[in-house]
């Protein structure tokens, strides 16, 4: 009431307020941030040891086992995953979101230095990464070439990506698939036997020779000087004339020369070479703006000579997906705005008073993008997101305040002209001048004076200034415990969805108790004769009556309805294909064993070939695929705009295939949180491949579930090295320097860099000549050690053997694990899970093994629970407000029947419209519980004020309603038509995640058929509760009374 006074006492000073706030929102709308999420911290840390040319096994024991036992003991840690490569250890903590992850990050590296004398010697680096949202790249883009691309480092480093790099905005350009030269040294093992110097001395004396020293400084009388002994390589000849000993230089017993490195992957595009590009950008720059930039240069660098043949692909483009879900959104809310609108003038009747209304609706948007740009947000999906959802919702305040200062108003009229009616006909002869008194009836509402336009007015404010307040906060309560609960994934997105509906809902209340008041008091309404009830009032009337004085059927007409909810809760499905997406596909080929890299590539050319020979057939727009020696995948980029069935699609693909020997081609089945995954846990990795083929053919009979296969096989081979240690004895040779001849031959030894080139600094690498890597028989023959004339070699040293290994070997929460994946056909998640649960359940476990469901299924199970805890911690806090607002634990029981109706028009609609129950789908159930109360707190409070008799109660209640009915039809139709724009179109989060729709449609089935159930049943319960204090009052003083009349002594 106070803040309504201080509004219409200074009318000027609150436009101001008002204009200013307008201005600030039009100018934060383009100083936000404009970014795809916001910036949020991943709740991981990968740790990452390179260390080539290993097996495993060995990787397992040296590496892996030492950092898993020495991170065990950190706190935090939900799930400690690892991977034991040929390449390297890879360990990823999982911890629980809300973790301080900079600082979990430094007691990682603590942890690790604590046993870093316990890795291998020759670990070089042990690397620890943290993610976040704001670190993935923006634009990534992929070149091709009808040339030859391998050599063009000079020409992409220092034409595209330095360019790329200097562009505002821009943090990092990285690029990949293309390798700088670098200086090799190949040891020629004959000649280096026959000089009697060893690898190892050779490599220490190319150390010792390629150095700089600061050696202090030299002062003089008059000046200082700084001393630096410098040996490093100033040129190639510098290299090849280094003197190893008298009368040998390194050129006699190694060749060195530029060259490039080894190629380890490739990528294709378009069937032709790829080389990869990823643009990310600084902290708080605008997306758009830099992604414009950057394709800005991109374009300018096309038309550039030297990049004639050359074609650059934006294959992921953040700011599209930015756009176009903002696009998708301005569109949809536009179309809610207009039919909102036009729902609003139907009711009003009234052009001027309708756009009072709606006003609220963009000077709140503008309050919300001011306070989001002061507390630091940024305009991302989900806070988009929000908005949109709060375009219907803004509007509801004002609509209830206006309704109710018109229905003052209208009383004050009628009164005012009754009461003119009288004194007139004190002056005229009842039967003489009837027909004058009809006239005068008509004509005599004369405007009501400011003095009791203003007392109206703050009237009307007050009535519902408690029932507007306890549904704003109803509305907003209901995200308290994602924001202040237990923390995952949908949580911590849904926290910022919620912040920006929290403030817009906050301005529109503020609006609705300060300017509608003001322009209602300002602009001129006339206020005509009280229209007569329409039909639909009538029938609302009746049909109240009817209910309210016959309780016991009704509630049993209610009690029916709220049964019929498990008709369509065992008809609706659950899933997870939120965010599948239908813009590509993913092709892995489960390759078996390791190959060289021209094998794999040619798996994929013969892959490429089958699609681009059917690309119009498959919608296909490009291919994308990389290719590794122990990994291989294809992406099918599809046309966009063109309606196909995915399902029939990626049947009509898997048919035709190609057939290999060493590979099984099949569509991809996600990451670790994704997709249909089992984990087999045990001791051995052999004996999980076991039972692995006992399960796929159990798995595969399940009709529905698709590709599946395992992700560790047996196919691998290693050679194993078995020293003679007598021998090595005998000749003083230390084996540890007869392995490290064998990994200088074979992976090579890095050394200082060289310095002094012109693009930059390059690496320099010893090995051996190649030819000692393409057979074991080669191998045998590598020269160890020369003694007097004979030259020992590693078959004279050692014995070779080929055995079987697992490529690798994977650990999860430290036991050794193994997954089987698959993909969805016409089959539910949930479905998916009691079918596998069943096979899984029928096999017969070696003890010590087991299994879990992880993926999709741990996700989800996940997501659900946090979600149905979150809605009864809402749904007790909503009653908590409510109770505390209105002084009583009476009437938000009314209003709480409400929320269960809502959930079973939420499942009717959801069957109805065959949408799966997905986590957007409870995201709307979450947001529905806020809104359904409204209509019942608007109820219930009017008719409180009424305060009437237990004989008046049912006509009081009957009064209240109808006069109650208008608005609460006009805020539910603008929410509903403000949501049937998302309901009925396409539009997804980002442009490629999960669909609107469910929500929507969650939101308006609940909405609407709780509206329709709450006029009647909130009503109905409220009087129901009345009754039954009253009698329990009655019967409480009869048992006092008689507890005196039996107890005398306790009075």
């Amino acid at each position: 009431m106070k803040l309504t006074q201080l509004a219409l006492m200074r009318p000027v000073t609150t436009s101001m307020f008002f204009v200013a706030i307008m201005l600030f929102g039009m100018a934060a709308s383009r100083l936000l941030p404009l970014e795809l999420f916001p910036g949020i911290d991943i709740p991981q840390i990968q740790v990452q040891v390179p260390y080539q040319g290993s097996s495993p096994a060995e990787v397992e024991r040296e590496i892996t086992k030492v950092l898993e036992e020495a991170l065990a003991t950190m706190s935090g840690v939900e799930e400690m995953r690892s991977d034991s490569t040929q390449d390297g250890a890879s360990i990823r903590l999982n911890m629980k979101w809300g973790e301080a992850v900079a600082t979990k990050s430094l007691e990682v590296r603590e942890k690790i230095d604590s046993v870093r004398h316990l890795l291998p010697n020759d670990v070089e680096r042990v690397l620890i990464q943290q993610f976040s949202t704001s670190d993935m790249p923006i634009l990534t883009i992929r070149i091709s070439s009808e040339r030859e691309l391998s050599n063009a480092y000079d020409l992409l480093e220092k034409q595209l990506r330095k360019p790329l790099e200097r562009v505002d905005g821009v943090s990092k350009v990285t690029l990949y698939g293309v390798e700088q030269k670098q200086i090799e040294i190949r040891i020629n093992g004959d000649r280096l036997a026959a000089s009697g110097i060893s690898s190892a001395e050779l490599q220490q004396r190319l150390i010792a020779e390629n150095f700089v020293l600061s050696a202090g400084t030299l002062r003089t009388a008059s000046r200082v000087f700084q001393v630096s002994p410098k040996g490093e390589f100033t040129s190639l000849d510098d290299i090849k004339q280094l003197p190893l000993k008298t009368g040998v230089r390194l050129e006699d017993v190694a060749n060195i020369s530029f060259a490039l490195p080894e190629k380890r992957e490739g990528r294709r595009l378009g069937q032709k070479y790829a080389v990869g590009l990823d643009v990310f950008k600084e902290s708080g720059a605008n997306l758009v703006s830099v992604s414009d930039r950057v394709l800005a240069v991109i374009e300018q660098t096309k038309q550039d000579k030297q990049f004639n043949g050359i074609t650059l692909f934006v294959m992921e483009d953040q700011a599209f997906g930015v756009k176009s879900s903002l696009q998708d959104l301005l569109l949809s809310g536009l179309l809610g705005a207009l039919l909102s609108f036009g729902v609003l003038y139907l009711f009003l009747g009234n052009l001027k008073m309708t756009l009072v209304v709606v006003s609220s609706v963009p000077i709140s948007l503008c309050m919300t993008l001011a306070g989001m740009y002061f507390l630091g947000y940024s305009l991302n999906i989900l806070s988009m997101m929000g908005l949109l959802l709060a375009v219907g919702m803004l509007i509801d305040n004002a609509v209830v305040v206006t309704e109710s200062v018109l229905q003052e108003k209208q009383r004050l009229t009628d009164a005012q002209t009754a009461k003119s009616i009288l004194v007139e006909g004190q002056h005229q002869q009842p039967l003489a001048h009837h027909s004058a008194n009809q006239q005068s009836l008509n004509n005599s509402r004369q405007p009501i004076s400011q003095s009791a336009n203003q007392r109206a007015l703050l009237l009307g404010v007050d009535k519902v200034s408690l029932a507007v307040l306890a549904g704003t906060l109803t509305t907003a309560i209901v995200f308290l415990p994602n924001i202040f609960g237990v923390k995952v994934e949908l949580t911590i997105f849904l926290e910022h969805v919620a912040i920006s509906i929290c403030i817009s809902l906050a301005a529109s209340l503020l609006v609705a108790k300060t300017l509608i008041p003001l322009m209602l008091n300002k602009f001129d309404f006339a206020i005509g004769a009280a229209k007569p009830a329409g039909k639909l009032a009538r029938f609302y009337q009746r049909s109240l009556r009817w209910i309210l004085t016959r309780p016991k059927r009704a509630g049993f007409i209610a009690l029916l309805l709220l049964a019929s909810t498990a008709i369509p809760l065992s008809l609706v499905q659950q899933d997870q294909s939120d965010g599948e997406g239908n813009d590509r596909l993913y092709i892995n080929y489960q390759l078996e064993g390791r190959h060289s890299l021209a094998v794999t590539k040619a798996v994929i050319v013969r892959m490429e070939d089958y699609l681009y020979a059917n690309q119009a057939a498959f919608f296909i727009d490009s291919v994308y695929s990389y290719y590794a020696p122990d990994s291989t995948q294809t992406t099918l980029l599809l046309k966009k705009d063109v309606d196909f069935d995915m399902a029939d699609l990626k049947e009509r693909i898997r048919e035709g295939f190609p057939k290999y020997a060493i590979a099984t081609p099949q569509f991809g089945w996600g990451g670790d949180n994704n997709g249909v995954r089992i984990t087999l846990t045990g001791r051995s990795t052999s004996e999980l491949i076991s039972i692995s083929e006992q399960v796929l053919p159990l798995l595969s009979n399940i009709k529905g579930l698709v590709d599946v296969r395992s992700e560790v096989n047996s196919a691998q081979q290693e050679v194993i090295v078995v020293i003679n240690r007598e021998m090595a004895a005998r000749l003083d040779m230390p084996l540890p320097t007869i392995a490290a001849n064998i990994a200088t031959a074979l992976r090579g030894t890095p050394l200082r860099s060289f310095r002094h080139d012109p693009n930059g600094e390059l690496r320099i690498e010893l090995s051996f000549e190649q030819h000692w890597q393409h057979s074991l028989e080669q191998l045998k023959q590598l020269p160890i050690l020369r003694q007097a004339d004979r030259v020992y070699t590693l078959d004279s040293l050692a014995s070779l053997t080929i055995q079987p290994r697992f490529d690798t070997i994977r650990h999860y929460n430290r036991q050794t694990s193994l997954s089987i994946g698959a993909n969805l056909d016409e089959l539910s998640t949930e479905q998916a899970q009691q079918q596998i649960t069943q096979v899984m359940d029928s096999v017969n476990f070696p003890y010590g093994y087991d299994y879990s469901l992880t993926g999709g299924f741990e996700r989800q199970d996940e997501d659900q629970a946090i979600m149905a805890v979150n809605m009864l911690l809402a749904l007790a806090m909503i009653y908590i407000v409510m109770a505390a607002l209105f002084e009583s634990l009476v009437l938000p029981t009314a209003i709480i029947t409400s929320i269960l109706f809502s959930i079973t028009g939420v499942f009717w609609a959801l069957w109805i419209s065959m949408t799966p129950m997905s986590v957007m789908a409870m995201i709307g159930i979450l947001i529905l519980m806020g809104i359904v109360v409204n209509n019942g707190i608007v109820l219930v409070d009017q008719i409180n004020q009424q305060t009437p008799d237990l004989d008046t109660l049912t006509e009081a209640i009957i009064a209240v309603c109808q006069t109650r009915l208008r608005p609460v039809l006009m805020t539910v139709a603008t929410t509903v038509l403000g949501l049937v724009p998302l309901a009925l179109g396409d539009t997804q989060i980002g442009g490629g995640g999960p669909p609107y729709s469910p929500m929507a449609i969650a939101i308006i089935g609940g909405l609407t058929f709780s509206t329709v159930t709450s006029l009647y049943l909130v009503p109905l319960c409220y009087q129901a509760l009345i009754v039954m204090r009253y009698k329990s009052a009655i019967r409480l003083g009869k048992a006092d009374n008689l507890a005196k009349k039996l107890l005398p002594w306790t009075t």
